[in-house]
């Protein structure tokens, strides 16, 4: 084992990783298609960053022990003969374990279905400073803060603690998503791979991804561009963020304006202002969103600090017309008699503002309403231009709407169990408005009222 073994990393590892290689962030998340060589990668990276570190561990974790011997370690074997430096390391299968001879560092595997296996990771030389989750997504936000916690102590200078997660994108309402994509970090390198990132795929195998290109678009945007799916099914696939979402402009003072809203305490509440066209479409302008900080966890805030802050935001000069409140809302309270409705609307009359009425009812009815304002009307061009668009300010709305899948139990509306809040709102606004698609008319007619004088986004 003597003597220094040199070897030309672009040409074993690829390119397209540059970035994830060097990062020495606490988080590094990938999600990719198939064929991304995320997997492969990490892999290599590991091996490296052992051999870099000589008194650093590796913990590697599935949700499932006897799912990694024929992953992560098979590819970890694959990686350190892919490197040529087979003969420094030595691999046991019980325990399962890969050794570093010249250190005695050590990588360690194991499966959440052990959890006292997990509790009582030692590491005999040096620290434990590096965990890989393969196939994140399987396990829970939970179970991911006991293994982060696991990273702890003080370090040699130059060392750094990190965990990598990598994981294809099946599913939007995953917490990894809310958790480190939807929220920008600077602990956290969030990336989407692809297969065109594989230079070493045969021409068979980019083959697969073009037919599929051609047979099955929406499994090839998951399993071939790694954008997130939805297990059951995309419910709003008509929603279409160049068509859908728009810069910031000033809103004519002869639109008429009211907001839409939905309650929630443990989880999100919601409120979106509408501006009202000449033609009927809706724009949303502002977004308020009861977010904490997590998918579908709300702030805990109650109905009267909701109503109050409605009144700090929404100015008289607005001249906000009217306001609908998810029906429910006007249930009494058996506590203190008052209701949620009551609750919030005794703020806005403080401040002069309009009071929230009843929303119409109608889960399916609301979804078929906007479904039809996001496809719109059919210009003289053959150009469908939607009849609801939403400012880019409303950042929640663009990231949960997308993601929402069909309700199991009834294949007409939305899932109920996702993220649903600020789409009920958008249904309560449409349901106010009720809508039809016109005749086709010259674009230009259309849309000649609208001055394209940009300003910043709202501030609130």
């Amino acid at each position: 084992m003597d003597g220094v073994k040199k070897v030309y990393l672009p040409d074993i590892v690829g390119k397209g990783y540059g970035k994830f290689w060097n990062w020495k962030g606490r988080y590094r998340v990938v999600k990719g298609s198939r064929a991304s060589k995320k997997s492969t990668t990490t892999a290599l990276n590991i091996i490296c960053r052992m051999i870099e570190y000589p008194l650093a561990n590796t913990l590697v974790v599935r949700k499932t022990a006897s799912t990694l011997k024929d992953s992560c370690f098979a590819q970890l074997r694959w990686a350190i003969n892919r490197l040529g430096v087979g003969e420094f390391w030595k691999s046991r299968v019980s325990p399962l374990e890969l050794e570093y001879l010249p250190t005695g560092q050590k990588i360690i595997f194991r499966g959440l279905d052990d959890p006292l296996k997990i509790t009582s990771i030692t590491v005999s030389h040096g620290h434990l400073c590096f965990l890989w989750v393969e196939e994140a997504f399987e396990i829970s936000e939970e179970d991911f803060n006991r293994l982060d916690e696991s990273l702890r102590g003080e370090l040699p200078v130059g060392y750094f603690l990190q965990c990598t997660l990598t994981l294809n994108p099946w599913d939007s309402s995953c917490w990894i998503k809310a958790r480190f994509f939807d929220m920008p970090n600077e602990n956290v390198l969030a990336l989407t791979t692809t297969y065109q990132q594989n230079e070493w795929l045969s021409d068979e195998d980019r083959e697969l991804f073009e037919d599929m290109k051609k047979t099955d678009y929406q499994r090839y945007l998951v399993a071939g561009l790694g954008q997130w799916g939805v297990p059951t099914g995309q419910f709003f696939r008509e929603w279409d963020e160049k068509k859908h979402l728009v810069k910031p402009f000033k809103i004519p003072a002869e639109w008429r304006r009211f907001r839409a809203a939905d309650w929630g305490l443990a989880k999100p509440y919601a409120v979106l202002w509408f501006a009202v066209d000449f033609d009927g479409n809706l724009w949303a302008y502002r977004e308020l969103y009861g977010w904490g900080g997590r998918a579908n966890v709300g702030t805990g805030e109650t109905a009267q600090q909701l109503g109050r802050r409605i009144a700090e935001i929404e100015k008289k000069e607005e001249n906000v017309t009217a306001g609908y409140l998810d029906s429910a809302c006007w249930g009494r309270n058996g506590v203190t008699g008052e209701t949620i409705a009551e609750a919030i609307n005794k703020e806005l009359v403080k401040a002069g503002l309009a009071v929230f009425s009843k929303s119409s009812k109608g889960r399916v009815e609301g979804a078929n309403a906007f479904k039809q304002r996001l496809i719109g009307n059919k210009n003289s061009d053959g150009e469908f231009i939607p009849a609801i668009r939403f400012f880019t300010n409303c950042v929640h709305t663009a990231r949960t709407i997308p993601m929402l899948g069909h309700d199991p139990h009834n294949a007409e509306t939305y899932d109920t169990d996702g993220e649903d809040h600020l789409i009920d709102v958008c249904a309560y606004a449409c349901l106010s408005r009720p809508w039809a698609p016109m005749k086709p008319v010259p674009a230009k007619q259309r849309d000649g009222y609208r001055k394209e004088e940009k300003i910043s986004a709202w501030t609130y």
